[in-house]
């Protein structure tokens, strides 16, 4: 009875472990490069759970970032999308600030990478823009609602790093 129960509990913490695995969208450590006149850094998000909507892009709790340049890529495609700035709320989750303005990219649905494919964002900020506003919020949301989006996976980078 004992094996039983033993077996069985395994089982269902297996089950759990996987299936978090697989359902969840990710993004992988920002690699920075920062120089004199301006800072860059690229981020690589993967997992896309296919019937889901989600936006990915860059943000602070202020202004929005002056003179960004984001460009993004499907393997070695570029990708040709129109940026937008929105704001994201709900973000004391990963951060502790209530609110971002991002500037990123929608993906619905039916634009989304291939099981396996990975889109990429490198981002160049002028130096002393990335001074005055001293952290930047790098996200990736998936919609809950018509107005419901919730940060699945999110990475800080400030000027302790540059």
């Amino acid at each position: 009875m004992r094996k039983l129960r033993l077996l069985a509990f395994l089982w269902v913490i297996c089950t759990v472990s996987l299936v978090g695995q697989v359902t969840r969208v990710s993004l992988s450590a920002p690699i920075l490069k920062a120089g004199p006149d301006q800072i860059s850094f690229t981020t690589r998000f993967s997992s896309f759970v296919s019937g889901n909507d989600y936006r990915l892009g860059v943000g602070t709790t202020g202004d929005e970032i002056e003179g960004i340049e984001v460009e993004l890529t499907l393997g070695d495609t570029p990708l040709s999308k129109k940026r937008a700035s929105f704001r994201q709320g709900f973000a004391s989750a990963y951060f502790e600030v209530e609110e971002i303005l991002v500037q990123g990219f929608l993906f619905p649905s039916s634009e989304l990478p291939g099981e396996g494919e990975e889109v990429a964002m490198k981002v160049t900020i002028p130096r002393a823009e990335a001074d005055r506003l001293g952290r930047l919020f790098i996200i990736v949301a998936k919609q809950f609602g018509p107005d419901r989006w919730y940060i699945m996976d999110g990475a800080e980078i400030n000027d302790s790093h540059w």
